[in-house]
């Protein structure tokens, strides 16, 4: 054979060997990163799980009290609440303008000194006296503020005495009945099922990301190019070679590219780098159907995933 052709398949060799060790590395990679992501998810789901089991802290009136008056203890204790928003609104306004009074009066002193100073034939002079007049009139704007936010501080501080009040009696007529104020820890079951539901869908998420990578791998580029299943070693008989067995998977049926965008992607984290674009009319055989959260996806020749929605792909025989 010449030499020079011999030297080239050598070559040849090394570099199909090398691709493919890249493809299945990189199989791998993604594979590990699937993983990690879906357990990162089991992680966060049984987290806000338990959270809501343990429930939250409320404040409720039980025994013998009529319906009437709990709920009026309630709305009384809702109104407290709001009332003492309003003050706490209220006071922070109030000192807020206190905070500017110190610092317009300073710069009303200084308008005054400049006002004072300055003749009528400086021509400045219109000027100067503009800026007085506006400091002056910032200084009592200010003062109005404080006098208005004054008021409406002492008369939330009344409402919120009042309102005070009123509960105080409310309950001591609750005592009558028997009944008491208490604090309980209460469940928001419609939460916590629609947790134990993210949470069953992050374990199965889970346990098919780990089934991906325990049975499939990237097929070889030379000889056999379709999507396969790891074979199982057999034993070589003594004084013979063993035979390599590839075993292909079962094609479920194949699918007809509909859209014009349709992309297949390397794994099913579905990353941009290594996509592929199928052309519309394309057709693929499918040999699993897998799922990412409520998704379905199609597996395809070459270990490559795509999606199933009927918008974008048509199952044919």
């Amino acid at each position: 054979m010449n030499k020079a052709l011999m030297t080239t398949m050598a070559a040849g060799a090394v570099f199909g060997a090398g691709v493919v060790a890249t493809q299945v590395t990189q199989a791998h990679a993604n594979a590990k990163s699937d993983i990690q992501a879906a357990q990162n998810k089991v992680n966060a789901a049984k987290a806000k799980v338990e959270k809501l089991s343990k429930g939250t802290k409320v404040t409720e009136v039980q025994g013998g009290i009529p319906a009437h008056l709990k709920q009026q203890i309630t709305d009384a204790q809702n109104n407290i609440v709001n009332l003492q928003n309003s003050l706490a609104s209220s006071k922070k306004n109030l000192q807020y303008y206190l905070d500017q009074k110190d610092v317009l009066q300073k710069q009303l002193d200084a308008e005054n000194t400049k006002a004072n100073s300055i003749s009528d034939n400086d021509p400045s002079f219109q000027q100067v006296w503009t800026d007085f007049y506006a400091a002056q009139y910032a200084v009592q704007d200010n003062d109005a503020q404080i006098q208005n936010a004054q008021g409406w501080t002492k008369s939330y501080g009344l409402q919120v005495q009042d309102a005070q009040n009123t509960l105080k009696a409310l309950q001591d007529k609750a005592k009558s009945y028997g009944g008491k104020t208490i604090t309980v820890k209460k469940v928001d079951q419609t939460a916590l099922a629609a947790a134990k539901k993210d949470y069953q869908d992050a374990v199965k998420e889970l346990k098919n990301a780990k089934a991906g990578k325990a049975k499939w791998k990237i097929p070889a580029t030379g000889g056999h190019n379709k999507y396969t299943k790891k074979a199982d070693k057999k034993k070589a008989a003594k004084k013979h070679t063993a035979k390599k067995v590839v075993k292909k998977a079962k094609q479920l049926f194949k699918i007809d590219v509909k859209a014009s965008k349709v992309y297949s992607y390397k794994t099913i984290a579905l990353h941009k780098a290594g996509r592929k674009l199928e052309k519309k009319g394309t057709k693929l055989p499918v040999y699993k159907i897998v799922k990412k959260g409520h998704k379905e996806f199609y597996l395809i020749k070459g270990n490559r995933v795509i999606t199933a929605n009927k918008h974008d792909v048509m199952k044919i025989k």
